[in-house]
């Protein structure tokens, strides 16, 4: 009997925990930069995160944040403003419209991206967090030449050229 009250403690205790995030994810998409990094993410994110994107898949903490300054490293403006969201259990997803000037892509000139992330939480931490999102629309359409050409092929994919 005692080992059900204390099982049954323990879930309870896991799922309030989980809804008790350590920041709102719109906050900590909205703050991080290249200088507060290490600290945002270590109070963001559990020790073991597993981060999946299409670019790849990044575990643990630390790769986390060396992946995070490659990527912030030239960013001239970064915004997340949030579409939606919602929330199950430890479990959230989180529909986003990101503004972004990067040093590197398009000439520095703004790109808007629209994607999706999931969130899964343990003791108030992210332990999983996945990003969907167009690549091509980010990056390879903001590439001379295949840009050009990548773009032609979607317009006629839908029947616009």
């Amino acid at each position: 009997m005692g080992k059900v009250i204390a099982l049954t403690l323990l879930m309870f205790f896991d799922n309030l925990s989980a809804k008790e995030e350590t920041m709102p994810i719109a906050d900590f998409f909205n703050k991080v930069n290249y200088e507060n990094m290490e600290t945002l993410c270590r109070q963001f994110y559990d020790p073991q995160i597993r981060f999946v994107d299409p670019l790849g898949e990044v575990n643990g903490i630390d790769n986390m944040i060396k992946y995070y300054r490659n990527l912030y490293q030239n960013v001239i403006s970064i915004r997340f403003d949030s579409v939606n969201h919602f929330d199950k259990n430890s479990e959230k997803v989180f529909e986003w419209k990101m503004h972004l000037k990067h040093k590197k892509i398009n000439g520095g000139d703004l790109i808007i991206v629209d994607g999706v992330s999931v969130f899964r939480y343990s003791l108030g931490k992210v332990v999983y967090h996945r990003d969907y999102f167009d690549l091509g629309v980010m990056l390879y359409e903001n590439v001379p030449i295949i840009g050009s050409i990548i773009t032609r092929i979607r317009k006629s994919a839908h029947g616009m050229e």
